[in-house]
Parts: C-alpha cells; sequence; structure tokens
C-alpha cells in the first residue's frame, strides 16, 4: 500500500496525480489517475463545505495476485456519497467526477471513516497487474475498502 497526505487546497489534485502514475500498471494508468483527479477535487470541496483542514489521504493498493487496483480518498465530510447524475449539461464547469468514477472503475463506493469524522470513498479497478518492482509481497487490503 502506498499513501499520500495531502492538503485540502485545489493543488492537491495535480500532486496526487503527479504521485499516482508511476505506482501504477500501464493497462489501468490513465483511468486510474483520472479518478485519483476527480476524488482529490471532490475532498478539496468536501472539506471546504466541511470548514475543516484536515489533510486529504490518498491510498492506492496494487494486488497482483488478485488482479486489481484499490483507490481510496479519505475527506472531512460526513456526508454520503451522492447519486451519480446520468448527465451534466455540456455547460457546466463541474459534475462530472462520480459520472466518470461510474464510467471507469469495475466498482466503487464509500464509508464512514474508521477513525474520526469524515468518509472514505474507493475504487476498484481490475487489471492485468504485475508487481511493483520494490515490492515482493501483496500490500494489506484497505481498512475502508473493507468497510463497504
Amino acid at each position: 500500500m502506498s499513501s499520500l497526505l495531502l492538503p485540502p487546497h485545489p493543488a492537491s489534485a495535480g500532486a496526487a496525480r503527479r504521485w499516482a502514475a508511476p505506482l501504477l500498471p500501464a493497462d489501468v494508468r490513465d483511468p486510474v489517475v483520472l479518478v485519483v483527479s476527480e476524488l482529490v477535487t471532490n475532498a478539496v470541496a468536501a472539506d471546504a463545505a466541511a470548514g475543516a483542514a484536515d489533510d486529504i489521504e490518498v491510498e492506492l493498493v496494487v494486488d497482483p495476485p488478485h488482479g486489481h487496483v484499490v483507490l481510496a480518498v479519505t475527506d472531512a465530510s460526513d456526508k454520503p456519497l451522492p447519486p451519480s447524475p446520468t448527465q451534466v449539461p455540456g455547460d457546466e464547469d463541474g459534475g462530472r467526477g462520480l459520472l466518470l468514477l461510474d464510467v471507469l472503475a469495475d466498482d466503487h463506493g464509500w464509508a464512514p471513516r474508521p477513525r474520526g469524522a469524515g468518509k472514505c470513498v474507493w475504487a476498484l479497478f481490475r487489471c492485468a497487474c504485475t508487481p511493483h518492482p520494490l515490492r515482493t509481497t501483496a500490500p494489506p487490503p484497505l481498512e475502508c475498502a473493507d468497510a463497504a
């Protein structure tokens, strides 16, 4: 498992993309990086709406034995994840993040944060994973993914 703590600032989405990309198998790199960006952007907005200054935690598990990548992003908001929109007007600047999550991830959900206030939004991507060159064993599963 690899994790990253980011401040609730708009620039954190770009930092999360740059951190995640080299950790991911090529066959899922683009969709996972796009979802990382969307979920971190949503977490920044959720923290701002909650008036929180807590760091956003991003976790990635690349699991070659089970052929998947799990992404989890925590925020300080206790609000449930809203349903994904079926369409977004073309002239809207936002509102596509959860729609992209629906389309790009093989499974996704959310759970209350295991420790403290907030929630964890997770996404699972199936892949033809190969082990990271520095890792010899599969990482442990994410706590928040188990809660869903």
